[in-house]
């Protein structure tokens, strides 16, 4: 009692859809869904009227004896021009004892010229009959046993414009006018304006970091100020005597005579030969002796150019 009823809720609710035109040879010892039949097919569109740009629902179903009919031989072949499926078809299976049904669902859409009601046609509506899906049995080898066509109502899509309005609209007749809501006031977390002042002080330390940085980069490569001639030597000649005088107090012989070697070397070119007795002191067989290097000093001094630094 509850198959019976199940198949017959089915098959009401599929007697509203188109069903196949062709047929099949009846099978021997009865069928589940009449007529010694081993399958039925059906085909519908949901919604058959729509505006443009809605997405249609297309469904082929096939109701089928088990005993007769396996599932896995079921083949089905759609076109639905100028609509085009979104994605591929959906196929659910509701089985009852032997009772079978299968359905298979695409998705379609249509957002091209073709679909959009013009005249000569119509201004509000446009009719489309799709070719019939194609049902196809095929044997466990991969024959096709038998084939069925299920058409399709048609299909209507309608303008969301009236003629009046197109004709308005044509003519330039019409002023679209639409209420304006007023926008609330915007709301900040922190003021604008504090914010901007503290992006720019932010800006200014960076920047005096970044100038600050790269001029003590930049001041490795400055050009050394050419100082004195004189001045440069007399500072090497003090300190080649301090050398000296301290190396004289640690009594150390060795930095004593280097000291007045380099004596030697910083003395001014207009007093050679306290130069060549700077450097035989520095390398004779006696200690050098502290009077005779404060010697070189002072006549190193009294030779001095005028205008020139005492050493």
């Amino acid at each position: 009692m509850k198959r019976a009823t199940v198949l017959a809720a089915v098959l009401a609710a599929l007697a509203a859809a188109a069903p196949a035109n062709a047929k099949i040879p009846p099978v021997k010892g009865g069928s589940v869904i009449g007529r010694n039949l081993p399958l039925k097919v059906f085909a519908s569109l949901n919604p058959p009227v729509h505006v443009f740009g809605t997405a249609v629902t297309a469904k082929v179903a096939v109701v089928a004896d088990r005993k007769w009919v396996a599932p896995a031989n079921l083949r089905v072949t759609g076109h639905f021009d100028p609509y085009h499926p979104v994605g591929p078809p959906t196929e659910t299976r509701t089985e009852s004892g032997r009772f079978l049904q299968v359905t298979w669902t695409w998705t379609l859409r249509c957002l091209t010229a073709d679909c959009v009601p013009v005249r000569p046609r119509s201004q509000t509506t446009h009719i489309f009959h799709f070719g019939p899906a194609n049902v196809e049995y095929l044997s466990p080898t991969g024959q096709v046993r038998y084939a069925l066509n299920a058409r399709f109502q048609r299909l209507e899509v309608v303008s969301e414009l009236s003629p009046d309005v197109v004709k308005g609209i044509v003519n330039h007749a019409i002023e679209w006018q639409a209420p304006l809501t007023p926008v609330a006031a915007a709301r900040y977390g922190r003021s604008p304006a504090l914010a901007f002042w503290l992006a720019v002080a932010l800006a200014a330390v960076l920047g005096a970091a970044g100038l600050g940085i790269g001029a003590r980069w930049a001041w490795q490569f400055r050009p050394v100020k050419a100082e004195d001639d004189l001045m440069l030597r007399g500072s090497s000649l003090e300190r080649a005597l301090g050398l000296f005088f301290w190396a004289r107090e640690h009594d150390d012989e060795t930095l004593q005579r280097k000291a007045l070697e380099r004596v030697a070397d910083e003395l001014p070119f207009d007093v050679h030969d306290l130069s060549e007795t700077a450097r035989a002191l520095a390398w004779s067989r006696e200690i050098p002796d502290e009077e005779d290097v404060q010697e070189i000093s002072e006549r190193a001094g009294i030779h001095r150019r005028n205008g020139e630094p005492k050493l």
